[in-house]
């Protein structure tokens, strides 16, 4: 038995059984062909030996990196190629990992860690794609042009320390996860609403398309809450011009919540109201006015029936926990379990966080199929790698991942669960495909203040503070009341200061340490904002204030808060300026 080092190329097809299933002669016939005709010929064109054909998988080693991942795209272009006259359902599709390592060598095969590594990543490869460690990615450099996608750091099954993962597939829009969606499993017990069709009450006559037109453009808009049911708009609008009852309306649909509302219209201004009933007594809930000067009759639509379904979101998350405050879990159905846990997750302490992981993992307990369970579970991850101990974030982070595209895996089209994935990669590094994630989380619901922070904050992270700015307003916009305000405030503050706009950053940093549940961060910009104006009394006032809520803190303990592991969240050239700042402000060293 020999050691040598060995680029590992791992392939395997996507859904075997289900394909000889359907046709056991021709998938066999199909998989000799592909082995025979694609692999083998392009495995030896590129100076890699074929370890073994099994089943449905081959395994291939090669003596160079670039030839093992050229290899890899060469195989996946012509099986594309081959599928495209070939039905959907019979196309014979393959995922395929690249790792290098040092290999054990007997007989003509290999063992090793890195064969279970690539293994992995074969695994975790979208259908027609590729996922490379980061060590074959680091070793390509300009060597190849491949334009692979960072996913971050993972946890793989029987690998102790995380595998930093790039995808990669012909087309880059199937590299956007790399797990599988699954159908998406109904959360049990979950809020219903109907929304009765919007009285028109306008000085101008024929306005009645425009108040019907805006109730069915808040009934789509709502209808992306995933955890919201809504009834549809023919049941809503058979209420249409009826004095009706909101406890009668509510009993015969079936729902606990009513949203009515009125629409006046004058020449050039128009005003919405709308408020939320509660089904069983007729209680007023919520309600708002909103006052606009018509320009885009559509986008006035589109933009208040967002704001109202911003603002419903978490005014129904705090009406549905108040009803559960005294009940313990083992009297609560998962929905009831998972709203406490959002309850002590907006809280942010590191005692809340845990209370609320607890809660999330009861939820996922009494049902796994429960994707928002495993979306927010993720998401304490994260907040415990910002409250935690420094040295736990990378597992933290690595924990956020692995729940998130569970979630995802459950039901592809949760927002929150993309939510999730996007903050993690952002932290891991992966800023890209952290961005993708966030953007594909406010195309399924353009009304989640939290993605729109979020895709806000990954911009920072990425140096384009500019467009950052424009979507935490959208957050500010659209959840004004949100229990993130603090990070709102927070977030802008630090886009401010990138783009050196230091009395809008100092503004917004006092704004988020007015909030009741802000943490060390917006002290500790306000520090380094005072220290690039130079105003060194208010500094040293602003550096007693950080102290109050970390005692001692210093330079060094500062620069630690940027990293997560290895990897800082802003760049090198931010992180130099700002300890800069905050030493010109008298922060000790």
């Amino acid at each position: 038995m020999t050691r040598r080092l060995a680029a590992i190329l791992d392939a395997d097809v996507v859904g075997f059984s289900r394909l000889m299933s359907l046709d056991e002669a021709a998938t066999y016939a199909s998989l000799k062909a592909h082995n025979n005709e694609i692999f083998a010929p392009a495995i030896t064109r590129h100076h890699g030996d074929i370890v073994k054909f099994l089943g449905d998988e081959t395994l291939a080693a090669f003596a160079s990196v670039v030839d093992a991942t050229s290899c890899a795209m060469e195989i996946q272009r012509a099986l594309a190629a081959r599928n495209e006259n070939i039905e959907p359902e019979r196309r014979m599709l393959w995922r395929i990992g690249v790792h290098v390592d040092e290999v054990l060598v007997e007989d003509d095969e290999i063992f090793g860690d890195g064969v279970n590594v690539a293994t992995r990543l074969q695994q975790l490869a979208p259908p027609g794609g590729i996922c490379v460690s980061h060590q074959v990615r680091d070793q390509l450099r300009s060597k190849l042009d491949f334009p692979a996608t960072d996913f971050g750091d993972r946890r793989v099954y029987h690998i102790e320390r995380p595998i930093r993962i790039w995808c990669w597939s012909p087309t880059a829009e199937s590299a956007t996860s790399c797990e599988l969606p699954r159908p998406p499993v109904a959360v049990q017990d979950r809020p219903s609403m109907a929304v009765l069709p919007f009285l028109n009450m306008s000085s101008v006559e024929g306005q009645d398309h425009f108040s019907d037109g805006f109730t069915e453009e808040l009934i789509m808009t709502l209808a992306r809450c995933r955890w919201l049911l809504v009834a549809a708009r023919n049941s809503s609008f058979s209420y249409k011009g009826k004095a009706m009852d909101a406890r009668r309306v509510a009993e015969e649909l079936g729902v606990r919540y009513i949203l009515e509302g009125s629409v006046r219209r004058s020449d050039s201004r128009i005003r919405i109201t709308a408020q939320l009933l509660k089904g069983s007594d007729g209680t007023l809930l919520w309600a708002e006015r909103y006052d606009r000067v018509i320009a885009d009759i559509f986008d006035i639509q589109d933009e208040i029936a967002s704001e109202i379904t911003g603002t419903i979101e978490p005014e129904l998350g705090v009406i549905e926990f108040t009803a559960l405050r005294d009940r313990l879990p083992v009297d609560m159905t998962a929905w009831e379990t998972y709203l406490k846990g959002l309850w002590h997750l907006y809280r942010f302490t590191s005692e809340e966080l845990e209370t609320a992981k607890g809660l999330f993992e009861e939820a996922i307990r009494i049902d796994a199929s429960f994707a928002q369970a495993h979306a927010r579970l993720a998401y304490v991850h994260i907040q415990l790698g910002w409250y935690g101990p420094l040295h736990e974030r990378i597992s933290h982070i690595c924990d956020a991942i692995e729940r998130a595209e569970r979630a995802i895996a459950i039901d592809s089209k949760e927002p929150a669960a993309h939510l999730a994935l996007g903050r993690a990669l952002a932290l891991d590094g992966a800023k890209e495909a952290a961005i993708a994630h966030l953007r594909n989380a406010i195309k399924l619901d353009h009304s989640f203040a939290q993605a729109h922070f979020a895709l806000g904050q990954a911009l920072c992270y990425a140096n384009r503070p500019e467009e950052g700015i424009l979507e935490i307003k959208s957050a500010f916009r659209l959840s004004p009341r949100d229990p993130h305000m603090w990070t709102f405030h927070n977030m802008l503050a630090i886009a401010y200061y990138q783009l050196n706009r230091m009395e809008e950053a100092g503004e917004a940093a006092r704004e988020s340490l007015r909030s009741p549940n802000a943490t060390f961060w917006p002290a500790m910009f306000l520090v380094a904002i005072l220290g690039r104006q130079g105003k060194i009394a208010a500094a040293q006032d602003a550096i007693a204030q950080l102290h109050r809520f970390r005692p001692g803190m210093t330079l060094e303990q500062t620069r630690g808060e940027f990293f997560f592991g290895e990897t800082p969240v802003m760049s090198e050239a931010f992180i130099d300026q700002f300890m800069d700042d905050l030493t010109n402000a008298g922060l000790p060293p």
